[in-house]
């Protein structure tokens, strides 16, 4: 399942969260004050496979 980050808008606050899509739908609170005004934070990811260059 993919790693989202958020960011508390209250707060200031930045978390990550393992949701399934699903689960992404829904509204995400902040865990630290539970403000429901997050943005989501768009980071680099790296994806690594088992087939050789």
């Amino acid at each position: 399942m993919p790693t989202y980050s958020f960011k508390c808008r209250k707060c200031g606050h930045t978390f990550q969260v393992i949701l399934s899509f699903k689960e992404y739908e829904e509204k995400k609170k902040c865990p630290k004050c539970g403000s429901g005004s997050v943005d989501q934070v768009l980071e680099t990811f790296f994806a690594k496979t088992s087939r050789k260059s």
